[in-house]
């Protein structure tokens, strides 16, 4: 744009860009003066929602009128360019005036004060800034202070407190729970989505304080899961242990400004400018009287600290250790998972599909040497075994049914080497989001921790089982909308319980627990993990310090106490999940073991010549990647797919050509899971869910890309949407009443209306739009019923469907079952009632199925590969 007129304004130079807009120096010709415009990047323009913003950012920030404020001119539009005009500040910012080496104390002060005035300025408007942080704060020429960018501010509701405004309530202006903001200055409650007020702005402040006085951020870290983790529970180094010139008052302010809960900073930021200034005329005297000597001191004590230091570093230099290296445990078809050490560490306990894959079963392989010892032989799902402390017995869960770990399940013990099984209690797991991982020994071998559902409106809870008795006793009180209490990991001095509460579809967050006598709760769980970063499978480290657990993919480290964030394993932990450590031995260190998995999901398609009738040649591939490609639609003209997949990096939604051609990404939510796409008949539009919200939730987007627009809002799990016929409704499943039910809502917002009351999942409505179809579960076979959309008693159509794996056409269904272990397409007639076989040998079926409305195209999704290998790592520390 250098060069070009906007209005009559001149564009000279670009000044620089931030996430609301490109900044230019222009020529004013009217006034003859220099000014900043503040341009929307052409390519944003047509997102209504970022240029709401941007207007009214302008809009807010034209209302202030102060001397450390920026000032706004005028917000105007030429030729389809929206753009603010603002006053052009001759100066750097305060970002670079912190590199290198920060800046003294009587300048920090002296900024200070002139950045806390114009915040409390703000304030007094109602106005919140959000985005408060060193690059938005400009310093003059002549060192005075303009706060830039009121872009992410937002203006507040009605204040509600006494007359001095002494707390401000925020309004709702942008979504909750969205993140605007620069993380690193983000306050906790920011962090977390929540309604803000100026004392937020607060916690940013103190944020950048620390930064000017220390030259480093208070709250720092290798990836944003980590620092925000660290922003909501690690109290930042004092700084004057960074930089021991800075006076102790200043550093109570700073501490104060940074406490986690709001209600014990500062409470407005007139008072904080209050305490500044006080400071302020304090050292001025003090720094006179002392400038001198402080120099001398602090030279001679850099020279001995320097000369010790490298004297030191030369006596004590040793090598480099080792980086981690993992191998190979395992490489057997089909999968390996749950390893548990022995106490020794030489034996590793873990379950296995078996030679041929056709059973889940208990196995014990010795480290490096040998063939993996069978330990059972039920033609049931053996799973989640655990070695005892005193190596007496193998703890495990036997399930009721083949294929999954939902439902009654006996908790079993059996010697290592083989022998007779005992059963030692029984366990029910309801919900199927809850991640698996249910046992874990206490430390003296006497009794067990395990997830086991109280009560049917309950979420599931950790339970002590004794190894006497077999008697269980409740340990914590998870209450909804959490889903329930798992992956149990007690230390080994038996002081903590680490435990993962899933709180939304497959999200869940890591809590710690001290442990009394007796095993008994020493009080409350305090959350370790953010719900973003998605942690499962903790395992303890021998210092009993340390955690390890898996997240997005990978390994990672924590401290229990707090004192880092987490960080990723280096060099190994690929693909990792389900790790478990090894007691380290006199020369021997430990071991670190873990499930390497990952799969191959593609679309597949079966041609009919006739709607229902047997296809004359096998499934072939439709779409595939190497990754996980799911949940398959066709658009209601089937020219197109929409489906989910991760070849991206995380789960969105995608559109591709019926042959795979023509991929195009349609959604970016970042979230840990996002899917089941659903056309709107008219085609212009995609319903799916995603725990973007910390839930799941339904959005709906164009087809032709855009912003998503979030449908629900209830604190439940909303999911797997689909259209009505005439595409004013969305149907979907949602445990709002604490059982998942069939729900509806108007497509273009409004209040949900409960369909069903005798469970439901998935729902198809039938193209005459008289009846919604609907599953009981999401993957066991289930019975498909049908309700009358104008009201009425639900009727069993059919059993057995599997993997959501069901779509209704105008004469019948189309569906897949198992019924002797192979999967089929079947087609059931609504006229006759009876089903024929239209394919088999569909192999490993992932969710989803869907037909043409002629019933000649059926696309369905399995597996075509799949890695579930343990890996060992030797010299683990």
């Amino acid at each position: 744009m250098i060069g070009q007129m906007l209005d009559h304004y001149r564009i000279e130079s670009k000044l620089g860009e931030g996430g609301m807009g490109v900044v230019y120096r222009a020529h004013d010709s009217h006034l003859d003066r220099p000014v900043a415009i503040k341009v929307l990047p052409p390519d944003k323009v047509a997102d209504i929602v970022r240029k709401q913003r941007f207007a009214h950012e302008a809009k807010t920030a034209s209302a202030l009128n102060h001397p450390s404020i920026v000032t706004i001119h005028d917000i105007r539009s030429d030729s389809g360019t929206d753009f603010i005009v603002m006053e052009y500040i001759k100066g750097q910012t305060l970002n670079d005036q912190l590199r290198p080496k920060g800046l003294r104390t009587g300048q920090v002060l002296g900024y200070a004060v002139q950045i806390a005035d114009a915040l409390a300025t703000a304030h007094r408007v109602g106005i919140v800034h959000r985005d408060l942080k060193p690059s938005n704060i400009m310093v003059t020429d002549d060192g005075r202070i303009k706060v830039l960018d009121f872009g992410l501010a937002k203006l507040l509701e009605p204040i509600k407190s006494t007359a001095d405004a002494s707390t401000l309530t925020a309004g709702p202006l942008t979504e909750q729970g969205a993140l605007l903001g620069t993380v690193a200055y983000m306050s906790p409650e920011q962090a977390e989505g929540r309604k803000l007020d100026g004392r937020s702005d607060i916690f940013s402040f103190g944020s950048v304080l620390y930064e000017m006085v220390t030259s480093r951020r208070p709250f720092s870290a290798d990836s944003q899961p980590a620092l925000l983790t660290k922003i909501m529970n690690e109290d930042p180094t004092p700084p004057r242990q960074l930089a021991a010139s800075i006076p102790p008052e200043l550093e109570k302010i700073i501490l104060r400004c940074l406490r986690k809960d709001p209600n014990r900073r500062y409470q407005t930021m007139a008072d904080l400018k209050v305490a500044l200034e006080d400071v302020q005329d304090e050292s001025g005297s003090e720094k006179q009287r002392h400038a001198t000597w402080r120099r001398h001191r602090a030279w001679a004590v850099f020279v001995v600290v320097a000369a010790g230091f490298f004297a030191w570093r030369e006596l004590r230099r040793t090598p480099e250790p080792e980086p981690l290296r993992a191998v190979a445990l395992t490489t057997f078809l089909g999968e390996e998972r749950y390893p548990s050490f022995s106490p020794d560490g030489n034996h590793v306990v873990f379950t296995w599909t078996g030679p041929k894959q056709d059973n889940t079963d208990i196995y014990v392989q010795q480290i490096s040497v040998g063939s993996p010892l069978r330990l059972t032989t039920e033609p049931l799902t053996d799973y989640n075994p655990v070695w005892s402390p005193d190596g007496r017995w193998v703890a495990f869960l036997r399930g009721q049914s083949s294929s999954s770990y939902v439902g009654k399940s006996e908790l079993r013990l059996i010697p290592p080497l083989g022998g007779p099984e005992r059963k030692l209690a029984e366990i029910r797991v309801r919900e199927v989001y809850i991640s698996p991982g249910y046992l874990d020994w206490c430390p003296d071998g006497t009794c067990l921790v395990v997830t086991d559902s109280p009560g049917e409106e309950e979420p599931a809870a950790l339970f002590v089982v004794s190894l006497e008795t077999g008697e269980k006793r409740r340990l914590t009180n998870p209450r909804p909308p959490v889903l329930g209490d798992s992956n149990p990991a007690v230390s080994r001095d038996g002081g903590s319980l680490v435990f993962r509460r899933n709180i939304a579809g497959r999200t869940g967050e890591l809590y710690w627990l001290p442990l009394g006598k007796g095993e008994t709760a020493g009080g409350e769980p305090s959350r370790l993990t953010l719900a973003m970063l998605n942690a499962s499978y903790p395992a303890w480290m021998p210092n009993g310090e340390e955690i390890l657990f898996s997240a997005g993919g990978s390994l990672w480290r924590l401290s229990v106490r707090g004192e880092r964030p987490p960080a990723r394993l280096p060099f190994v932990g690929e693909d990792g999940g389900m790790p478990a450590v090894s007691r380290p031995r006199p020369g021997r260190p430990a071991r670190l073991i873990y499930v390497r998995s990952f799969s191959d999901l593609n679309i597949w398609r079966v041609k009919t010549s006739v709607s229902g009738a047997p296809s004359p040649s096998p499934p072939t591939a439709s779409i595939s990647s190497t990754r996980e490609d799911s949940n398959a639609q066709l658009s209601p003209d089937t020219r197109r797919v929409a489906f989910a997949s991760n070849r991206s990096g995380r789960f969105e939604i995608w559109l591709a050509d019926l042959d795979g051609t023509n991929a195009v990404q349609l959604t970016s939510m970042g979230a840990e899971v996002t899917g089941t796409p659903r056309w709107s008949p008219d085609g212009q539009t995609i319903a799916f869910d995603s725990i973007l919200a910390g839930q799941f939730e339904i959005y709906v987007i164009p087809t032709s890309g855009g912003k998503p627009r979030r449908v629900t809002s209830h604190p439940a799990n909303d999911h797997i949407p689909s259209f009505s016929r005439d595409g004013k409704w969305i149907y979907f499943s949602s445990n709002r009443t604490g059982e998942h039910q069939i729900w509806k809502i108007p497509a273009s917002g409004g209040d949900a209306v409960q369909l069903t009351h005798n469970i439901g999942y998935v729902a198809f409505e039938s193209p005459d739009g008289a009846y919604v179809y609907y599953t009981q579960t999401l993957s066991t076979p289930s019975a498909l019923w049908r309700l009358p959309t104008s009201g009425g008693h639900p009727v069993k159509v059919l059993t057995g469907v599997i993997n959501r794996a069901f779509t209704v056409l105008e004469r019948g269904i189309y569906y897949i079952d198992r019924p002797k272990g192979e999967a089929r397409l079947q087609y059931f007639d609504l006229a006759n009632g009876r089903s024929t076989t239209v394919a088999g040998n569909l192999g490993d079926l992932r969710n989803g199925l869907t037909a043409s409305p002629d019933g000649q195209t059926i696309l369905y999704t399995r597996v075509d590969s799949s890695v579930d290998d343990l890996m060992l790592v030797e010299n683990f520390r």
